[in-house]
């Protein structure tokens, strides 16, 4: 199975990458193999359309996980993931995976957080993956990914709210390799 991996640069990406042999790795960052972000991406470009035509899944992991970023950033965030939907839908892609977060209903685990934008960005992301779903043969799952510390010494420190969410690359990659439906 061949798998863009979006964001393949970041904290997420660069534990993914290795984990699906022959991955394409798409980031703003230099290093991916298709340098570009997720709000300028053309897919027209001679080398996005290749790797979309010849992908047979995508992971998205190109999104902010700071919940306190400014709106634009989260809304920005939404209209990427809905283009990057309709790409997949245009080249045939039916295997996706797009981030989402316990935020998307802050309820569901903590009892004194409020709704915010960013939780609200990730309720619309589960909504597009349900709306990609309505076409028979697709699999698009909004992953509520746990908190992915950049390193086990961070982990450990955090407070316990925060740890008792986290996901080390193990959990991770189990988690995405089941969304994907490999």
């Amino acid at each position: 199975m061949t798998v863009i991996i979006l964001g393949s640069m970041g904290n997420i990406g660069r534990r993914l990458m290795p984990v699906f042999p022959g991955a394409i790795g798409i980031d703003r960052v230099p290093g991916a193999d298709i340098v570009t972000s997720l709000s300028d991406i053309d897919y027209d470009a001679p080398d996005v359309r290749a790797a979309f035509e010849k992908a047979d899944g995508v992971i998205h992991v190109a999104t902010s996980a700071n919940v306190g970023d400014p709106d634009a950033v989260h809304w920005q965030a939404v209209v990427d993931t809905a283009r990057l939907l309709a790409a997949c839908d245009r080249f045939g892609i039916r295997r996706v995976v797009i981030p989402s977060s316990d935020w998307a209903d802050p309820y569901t685990r903590w009892s004194d957080q409020n709704p915010n934008v960013y939780g609200r960005s990730k309720a619309v992301f589960e909504a597009m993956a349900d709306m990609f779903n309505q076409t028979p043969g697709r699999h698009c799952v909004a992953l509520r990914i746990g908190w992915v510390a950049p390193d086990k010494a961070t982990a450990d420190a955090a407070a316990p709210w925060l740890r008792a969410n986290y996901w080390d690359t193990e959990k991770l990659v189990l988690q995405m390799q089941a969304a994907l439906g490999n």
